[in-house]
């Protein structure tokens, strides 16, 4: 019982991280990139000089956190041949292109920006850049936060089915549809 509840904590932080990145990268592709295309591009350069760093340090723990929560939700429920292994596991696999995606374009991409000797002129086609590979980062949290809710969804389902008394010979499962049919003039219990 211990170890089903630490499993429950697990996978509802995996999910919760997951979610909360997913939510940080949309806030910040829908709110954030437009204003600094907005911009002037000399008064961006100086705004992302101090926000871009603050803003990716906000949004990155919960990336970095969920990362390993959904790794070991995976490896345990594909060790234990448990339901929902295959939304685990392609949960995992998005977030970790969220991370791969750090080195491949954000990293060089935001270092750049930061770089005092930045070309104005060379702004625009950068956010434009930063902005179409920030749709890929935040498609991909946003689906690993959904595959992450089915897995915990089954996981709990499968859980509480487990948990249920069962008639003698059958299943948890086939207990839920031999329940014994409504009788006119007795209210079915719900």
């Amino acid at each position: 019982m211990a170890r089903e509840i630490r499993r429950r904590i697990i996978g509802t932080t995996a999910v919760a991280a997951t979610a909360a990145f997913a939510c940080g990268a949309l806030l910040t592709q829908t709110v954030i990139v437009p204003s600094w295309q907005a911009m002037d591009p000399a008064a961006f350069l100086r705004h992302f000089a101090v926000y871009g760093p603050i803003t990716g340090a906000t949004v990155f723990p919960f990336a970095l956190a969920a990362v390993p929560l959904l790794a070991g939700m995976t490896y345990s429920t594909v060790r234990n041949r448990q339901p929902g292994r295959i939304f685990w596991a392609l949960a995992t696999a998005g977030m970790v292109g969220t991370l791969a995606l750090l080195p491949i374009y954000f990293v060089p991409a935001n270092l750049a920006m930061l770089d005092p000797a930045f070309p104005v002129q060379s702004v625009h086609a950068e956010l434009i850049a930063w902005y179409r590979w920030n749709w890929l980062r935040t498609g991909l949290g946003l689906a690993s936060a959904a595959l992450a809710t089915i897995a915990a969804v089954r996981a709990g389902r499968s859980a509480g089915a487990s948990s249920r008394p069962s008639a003698p010979g059958r299943t948890p499962f086939q207990y839920r549809e031999h329940r014994t049919p409504h009788r006119e003039g007795h209210q079915q219990e719900l």
